[in-house]
C-alpha cells in the first residue's frame, strides 16, 4: 500500500528525479518528480518508447542525500488511456522499492487561470546528470489544463531535458504542475497543471496526495490541512525559538517554563465541543511572552517537534494536530495574511481580502475532519495600523462569527494598543481575552524557573558559569524574577547577561535594576564589545528601523554609513550578528550567505532604540538619511537587480523619511516594486510629478501582479488615457505593446469604476511592439 508522503522541509527539492535507461549510464532521458514513496510523475514522451523497447528504466535522486548514492528500478509505467499524448503527455512510474519518508513533493491543484502572473521555478536535466534550474512567470492559461511558462532569463532557457520536471510555485509553496514542452526558439515552455494530470489519470488518485485532503496514517487526526510547521518558513525563525524560550534559532536549549494557566485556557478553547463565535485574543505588555505561549501551542501540536522535546519538559502541550494554520503577521499586509490562510486550505489565492471568506467557507463546508484552527501572532506588527484593522475586520472576526458552525477556531496574539490607539477595541464583543499580565495567568514560580534556566544557559552551557550549581543560581533567579515584575523579556536580558559574563555569582540581596525593557537593554548593550569604529548600540540602530524580513548585511552597512558616516566591514557585521552575545538580540531570517537578512528579535527592542534616538531629536533625520541611502543603493544597482527588501519595503522608508516623491521619480522602480506597499505611501506625494505618478499607480490596477514588461505596457496605456506624461510610452524598455493615442476622455477623480478599465483598453490604439 502506498504510504502518504509527509512532504519535504521548506527549501528542499528532494523530489527531483532524473530518468535513465540503465543503472549506471550518465545521460538522463529526462526529468521527473517523486509524488509518494513509490511513484514518480513524468512525461509520456520521455519514457514510452524506451519502456516499450527495453522494459527497463531507472530513476536517480540527485538532490536527496538519503538515496543519492544509488538508483532505483522502475517496475511499471502507467499512461493515460486513449494514446493522445499530445494533450495527455503524462506517465506514472512505479518503483520496485519504497523511498524514505519526507522526500515526496507537496502537491497543490490550482487551475491554470489561478496561476497566471505568479512565479514558478523548476529543476531539470538539460545538459547531463548535474542538472540545472530555471524560473519565470506563468504567462497564460492554455487549453486542456496546460499553461504557458514565461522564462525570466534568456541565459537559462527551458530545454528538452526539463520535460517531466516539477513546476514549483512559491505562491502556493508546492508543486502545481509539470513541464511538458520546451520552446527552443524562445526558451519558454508549456506545462500541465497537477489538476489536469489528476483528471488524465483518475485511477492514480493524485487528489488524495494534496495535503489538505490526506487521510492521516495514525489516529491523531482524520485529515490534515495544507499548512504544516515543517514547511512554514517562520518555523525556524519565529515559532520554534519562541517555543523553546530563546530569542533566535542560533540559541540552543529548551528554556520554556510553566505558563500552565494560559496554555490550558488556550488548548481548552481550541478543543471545546461547542462552537465559538469569538476570537481568543492573547495579549499582554511587551515582553509578557505572547509569542512564546503561542509558539508552544503551535510546536507541540506538531508530531515531529513534540517528539524532540527533552524528557524533563513538563509544560502543558497542545493536542497533536490541533493547529491547522499559523501566520506570523509581522510586516505583512492583510492580503498576505489572507493568502497564507488560503494556501492552508488549498484554495485559489484571493486578489482581495474580502474574497477569502466565501471561498474558505465553501471548502471547509464540503470537507469532513477536524476543526480548522487558525493562530495569528503579532497582529500589532502588521505592515501598518490600517492593515492590522483590516485583518481583524475582514478576516479574524468574520471567520469566528460566521464559520463557528463549521468548527472554525481563531486565536490571535497582539498588544493592547498600536500606533493608532486601542487595537483590542477593534474586536468589539467578538474578543475573549487571555491577558498574560492578569494575576490568574502570571506566576512568580514560572518566571523564576525561566530565569534559572537562562542563568544556567541550559542547552548551551558555558564552561565556568558560576550559576551551574542550582543552589547558587536559584536565589539569583528568584531575585531577577521579583525585580522583573512578570516581564519575561526583562528577566531574559538580565539573566542572560549574568549567565554569559559573570566570573563569580552575584549576591542576590545587592541586585537592583529598573523594570523596563529600555533600561535592561541598555545594561545588556554595555557588555557588548565595539565593532570597528562603532559601539554595539549604534550598530543596532538601522535594524531598529528595519521592516520585515530585515536587512541584508549590505543594506545594514549602507544604513550605518548613512547614519554615522562610517561602518564596520560587511564581514565584521555578519560575525557580530552571529556572535554568542549579539545573537540574543538579532535574528537571521535566512540560513546564511548574501541573502541572509537580520532584524532585532523583539519589537520592544526596536522601539527602545528608536525612542532613544527620538529623545535626541535624531529619529526624523535617521528616517530621511536611511531612505535616501537606500534609494541611491537601489538606483546604482538597477531596480531590476535590486534587493528584494528594497522592492518591498523601500516605500515605507521613503514615506517615513519624507522622500516619497524622490522614490516615485525613479521610473524603473515602479516596474519592479511591490505596488501594494508603494501605492498607500504614494498618496503622501507633494510635488506635481509625484502626485501624477501616484495617480498613475492608482489607475492601473492590473499592474499590481504584472511582471515588469507588462507593467510598462499598462502604464503607457494609463499615461495616454489620463494624460499623465510619456515616461513609459517613450521608454525603450521591452514590453508586449505600447499605447499611442486614445479617444476616451480621462477619468475624473482617483480611479475608474470596475469594468471600465477593460473597456478602455479595447478602445485604445496600441502599437504591437516598440519599434
Amino acid at each position: 500500500m502506498t504510504t502518504v508522503p509527509s512532504g519535504p522541509k521548506a527549501g528542499r527539492d528532494s523530489w527531483v528525479v532524473s530518468l535513465h535507461l540503465t543503472e549506471r549510464d550518465m545521460r538522463p532521458l529526462g526529468s521527473g518528480f517523486l509524488i509518494d514513496d513509490r511513484r514518480v510523475l513524468t512525461c509520456a514522451h520521455v519514457v514510452e518508447t524506451a519502456w516499450n523497447k527495453h522494459r527497463e528504466l531507472w530513476v536517480a535522486f540527485p538532490k536527496a542525500e538519503e538515496v543519492m548514492g544509488r538508483r532505483v528500478r522502475v517496475s511499471d509505467v502507467t499512461l493515460p488511456s486513449g494514446g493522445n499524448h499530445e494533450v495527455q503527455d503524462v506517465a506514472v512510474l512505479s518503483l520496485t522499492e519504497a523511498m524514505p519518508p519526507g522526500l515526496a513533493a507537496r502537491l497543490r491543484q490550482p487551475t491554470a487561470e489561478d496561476l497566471v502572473g505568479t512565479d514558478w521555478r523548476s529543476f531539470g536535466f538539460p545538459d547531463g546528470v548535474l542538472g540545472g534550474s530555471v524560473s519565470g512567470t506563468v504567462g497564460d492559461a492554455l487549453g486542456y489544463g496546460w499553461m504557458h511558462l514565461d522564462t525570466r532569463s534568456t541565459g537559462y532557457p527551458v530545454k528538452a531535458g526539463y520535460s517531466g520536471s516539477a513546476v514549483w510555485s512559491p505562491a502556493h509553496q508546492a508543486v502545481v504542475g509539470m513541464v511538458g514542452q520546451a520552446h527552443t526558439a524562445t526558451g519558454d515552455a508549456r506545462a500541465l497543471t497537477v489538476r489536469a494530470i489528476d483528471r488524465m489519470l483518475p485511477d492514480q488518485g493524485l487528489r488524495h496526495l494534496v495535503d489538505w485532503s490526506l487521510e492521516a496514517v495514525d489516529e491523531t487526526a482524520l485529515i490534515s490541512w495544507g499548512w504544516s510547521l515543517g514547511t512554514d518558513p517562520e518555523a525556524g525563525r519565529h515559532w520554534q525559538p519562541r517555543a523553546r524560550g530563546v530569542s533566535t534559532a542560533a540559541e540552543r536549549g529548551f528554556r520554556f517554563r510553566g505558563r500552565t494557566a494560559a496554555l490550558r485556557e488556550i488548548t481548552q478553547w481550541m478543543t471545546a465541543a461547542s462552537p465559538h463565535r469569538q476570537v481568543l485574543v492573547v495579549t499582554g505588555a511587551p515582553g509578557s511572552g505572547k509569542s512564546a505561549v503561542l509558539g508552544r501551542v503551535i510546536t507541540t501540536s506538531d508530531r515531529e517537534t513534540a517528539a524532540a522535546l527533552p524528557p524533563d519538559d513538563t509544560a502543558v502541550r497542545a493536542p497533536l494536530g490541533i493547529v491547522s494554520c499559523a501566520v506570523h503577521a509581522k510586516g505583512k499586509t492583510a492580503l498576505e495574511v489572507a493568502q497564507e490562510i488560503a494556501r492552508a486550505v488549498s484554495i485559489p489565492l484571493p486578489s482581495q481580502v474580502i474574497d477569502l471568506l466565501p471561498s474558505l467557507r465553501a471548502t471547509i463546508k464540503d470537507r469532513p475532519g477536524p476543526p480548522f484552527t487558525l493562530v495569528v501572532d503579532a497582529l500589532d506588527e502588521t505592515g501598518t495600523v490600517d492593515e492590522a484593522r483590516a485583518v481583524v475586520n475582514y478576516i479574524l472576526v468574520p471567520l469566528a462569527e460566521t464559520c463557528a458552525d463549521l468548527r472554525v477556531r481563531v486565536v490571535v496574539g497582539t498588544r493592547r494598543r498600536d500606533g493608532a490607539g486601542d487595537l483590542l477595541g477593534t474586536f468589539g464583543r467578538a474578543a475573549r481575552i487571555v491577558d498574560l499580565d492578569a494575576p490568574e495567568f502570571t506566576s512568580h514560580a514560572d518566571l523564576t524557573a525561566y530565569a534559572l534556566s537562562t542563568l544556567q544557559l541550559q542547552g548551551d552551557e558555558r564552561a565556568g558559569n558560576p550559576y551551574a550549581d542550582s543552589a547558587v543560581a536559584y536565589p539569583v533567579a528568584e531575585r531577577i524574577a521579583a525585580l522583573a515584575d512578570g516581564n519575561y523579556l526583562v528577566a531574559g536580558l538580565v539573566a542572560r547577561a549574568h549567565g554569559m559574563h559573570d566570573e563569580s555569582a552575584v549576591d542576590p540581596r545587592s541586585m537592583s535594576f529598573p523594570v523596563t525593557v529600555d533600561a535592561s537593554l541598555r545594561e545588556y548593550l554595555r557588555i557588548l564589545p565595539d565593532v570597528g569604529p562603532l559601539p554595539a548600540e549604534s550598530l543596532l540602530v538601522p535594524l531598529a528601523y528595519a521592516e520585515s524580513p530585515g536587512l541584508t548585511v549590505k543594506l545594514w552597512h549602507t544604513g550605518l554609513t548613512a547614519l554615522f558616516g562610517m561602518a564596520p566591514s560587511e564581514s565584521e557585521l555578519a560575525v557580530f550578528a552571529r556572535s554568542s552575545a549579539a545573537n540574543f538580540l538579532i535574528e537571521s531570517t535566512a540560513a546564511g550567505g548574501t541573502d541572509a537578512a537580520f532584524r532585532l528579535f523583539h519589537q520592544a527592542l526596536s522601539e527602545s532604540l528608536r525612542s532613544a534616538r527620538a529623545d535626541l531629536t535624531l529619529s526624523a533625520g535617521d528616517e530621511h538619511a536611511l531612505a535616501c541611502a537606500y534609494i541611491a543603493d537601489g538606483a546604482k544597482a538597477g531596480w531590476a537587480a535590486a534587493p528584494a527588501y528594497l522592492l518591498r519595503s523601500l516605500a515605507v522608508h521613503a514615506g517615513r523619511g519624507g522622500v516619497i516623491d524622490q522614490l516615485l521619480d525613479e521610473g524603473d522602480y515602479l516596474l519592479y516594486a511591490d505596488l501594494r506597499q508603494l501605492i498607500p505611501q504614494a498618496r503622501h506625494a507633494v510635488t506635481d510629478k509625484g502626485r501624477q505618478r501616484a495617480r498613475l499607480l492608482r489607475q492601473t490596477p492590473r499592474a499590481l501582479d504584472a511582471p515588469a514588461p507588462e507593467r510598462a505596457a499598462l502604464f503607457s496605456v494609463t499615461e495616454v488615457q489620463e494624460r499623465l506624461g510619456a515616461t513609459y510610452r517613450a521608454s525603450a524598455a521591452a514590453r508586449p505593446y505600447r499605447a499611442v493615442w486614445s479617444t476616451v476622455p480621462p477619468v475624473d477623480g482617483g480611479g475608474c469604476p470596475r469594468g471600465a478599465y477593460q473597456e478602455r483598453q479595447r478602445r485604445l490604439l496600441c502599437a504591437p511592439r516598440w519599434p
